[in-house]
């Protein structure tokens, strides 16, 4: 193959990365379907317990290698995996299926892994649709050992960006390292697991990009664009060099803008917060300058069990937060068992109660280390938040704790879906401030696939945009705060259209925090405000698009084209 080839994915972990191509799992496979007779079956138990230790064994390896590199708070990536190979609905089961059906232990794997992941797949929530990709990134580790195969090493200095169908944590761990560059999967999402560890280890990653490896061979140069979610294969020695300058200028432009202000060029201050999913990204969040956590997704905490974790194991972790932020203030979102995120207080159930009750105490006993504030998602109605905040009200009263009964932590709500923009003026009189995520918002407005790469992009819409007005509005009659932590936010073109109509609050992922205060920097905002009045009779979020680029090239052209943004 000689021509250049590109693709179009999720950017799962900024920055640009630029190397040769080494491409997994094209190594032949031998069929694995087979009957066995009876007298087969304990051997075939044997090779499949086997195979389970072998696989557990690996995995311990990785865990014990992430620990010794980034420390303990990444280990229940792992962890999972580890409760799986225990797991009687997996492995028992598959040794039910070698008994009952006379089949291969392969086969028998992979009806039961099937069968496990049908319920979660077809679930919308994306917590469930990676719970499917952790069966799935089990079965691959026994497959590996069942089949008796080898991690494929390749002893090169060379940078190297990895191009797989999809790699499990495990051996992302072992592989997101030196020389290992850039990381390109045909499948994935940007809240994977591997994602996370992309992002941990600093390399730009690009996910969900469709059938690409047929495209490339190994030692083909890949650029990988982690800003703008493309991939670029065989190009030419210009574009290639231009890649590598870019890549270069950002690195430096992180370091020299880590210890910068968010002051528009009229002289207003913009407050410049981190979204956070993980305790050790809060050093990383204070290095880079931000204000606060304007986000802490408690989720993670509940990667290595089907339930979350106890109130005193999840006071444990957030009073290190708060105490590692103190005096900033730190905002943590509630989470669903069930999912990434939802709140349904009067349908919820005694035990899913007792789990929320948990966490909202832990939270209230917390904020007597420093500055906290609460803050449920996917609120739709008033009566929905009115419940939720006397959940609360009646945590606090039964606490023993006197100085966390009386500690000060602000309840607010998430604006996500287009009831809760429509209603903001009556939510004021409710909730204590309000964080809007525009990635759902877009998603409800205007019904697109939520697992696809458009909501950033479709957050500019007009149709959107109008409620984010609408939301700011209302919050700000009221006095209320209102900060913005979705990925509108968190793009440099875009940010323009936010602070113009009006917000004065973002909290963006740790590593944009340098870039989105450079933006601010560079935006006068009454030009911003009139640039946002027009951006809502736009037709469309390309046409929005189009208009920040010509409107505020003079003042901020030449850092978008610097980071090459544009």
């Amino acid at each position: 193959m000689t021509d250049t080839a590109r693709f179009k994915g999720i950017a799962a972990s900024l920055g640009v990365a630029v190397g040769a191509a080494r491409v997994l799992g094209r190594e032949p496979r031998r069929a694995l379907d087979r009957r066995i007779e009876d007298a087969s079956i304990p051997s075939e138990l044997s090779r499949f317990e086997e195979a389970v230790s072998k696989s557990r064994a690996e995995i311990e390896a990785a865990k014990q290698e992430l620990i010794e590199r980034h420390g303990p708070t990444y280990a229940p990536i792992l962890d999972v995996y580890l409760l799986m190979h225990g797991d009687a609905l997996l492995i028992d089961a598959t040794c039910e299926a070698i008994r009952n059906d006379r089949i291969n232990a392969e086969w028998a794997l992979s009806k039961v892994t099937e069968r496990l992941k049908k319920p979660l797949l077809e679930d919308a929530s994306s917590y469930f649709q990676e719970r499917a990709r952790d069966i799935e990134h089990v079965r691959e580790h026994l497959l590996r050992h069942l089949r008796g195969e080898q991690r494929t090493e390749r002893s090169t200095e060379q940078p190297m960006v990895l191009i797989a169908h999809d790699l499990t944590p495990a051996d992302a761990v072992h592989m997101l390292a030196p020389p290992t560059v850039g990381l390109v999967t045909e499948m994935g999402a940007g809240s994977s697991h591997t994602a996370i560890l992309a992002r941990t280890f600093g390399v730009p990653a690009v996910v969900g990009v469709g059938p690409v490896a047929t495209h490339i061979e190994d030692d083909d140069v890949v650029l990988v664009d982690g800003f703008a979610g493309e991939v670029a294969v065989r190009v030419s020695q210009d574009e290639r060099r231009a890649a590598e300058q870019r890549r270069d200028r950002f690195a430096a432009f992180l370091e020299a803008e880590r210890s910068t202000t968010a002051i528009t060029r009229d002289g207003v201050a913009i407050s410049v917060a981190a979204n956070v999913e993980l305790p050790n990204d809060v050093q990383a969040a204070l290095e880079n300058g931000a204000e606060g956590i304007g986000l802490y997704r408690t989720e993670f905490m509940c990667l290595d069990s089907l339930e979350p974790p106890s109130e005193e194991a999840q006071l444990e972790v957030y009073r290190g937060v708060v105490q590692a932020m103190a005096p900033k203030r730190v905002v943590f979102r509630t989470f669903d068992w069930r999912g990434d995120k939802g709140l349904r207080a009067p349908d919820l159930q005694a035990r899913e109660r007792g789990w929320l009750t948990a966490q909202i105490n832990a939270v209230l006993r917390a904020g007597t280390d420093g500055s906290v504030a609460l803050m449920f998602p996917m609120v739709s109605t008033v009566q929905e938040f009115r419940e939720a905040r006397a959940l609360v009200d009646r945590c606090r009263s039964e606490l023993n704790d006197e100085r966390a009964r009386t500690a000060e932590v602000p309840i607010g709500m998430m604006v996500e879906v287009p009831s809760a923009a429509l209603l903001a003026e009556r939510f004021t009189q409710h909730a204590d401030f309000f964080a809007v995520g525009t990635n759902d918002l877009a998603h409800y407005t205007l019904a697109f696939d939520h697992r696809g790469d458009r909501s950033a992009a479709q957050s500019l819409d007009p149709s959107v945009l109008g409620l984010l007005q609408r939301t700011i509005t209302a919050a700000s009659d009221a006095q209320l705060p209102c900060s913005m932590c979705g990925d509108l936010a968190a793009d440099p073109v875009a940010l323009c259209v936010a602070l113009g109509l009006g917000y004065r609050e973002i909290s963006v992922p740790v590593r944009v925090v340098p870039l989105a205060r450079a933006v601010i920097r560079n935006v006068d905002l009454r030009t911003a405000a009139e640039v946002a009045r027009d951006a809502l009779e736009c037709g469309s979020a390309e046409a929005v698009r189009a208009l920040v680029l010509d409107r505020l090239d003079d003042d901020l052209g030449t850092l978008w084209k610097q980071q090459g943004i544009v």
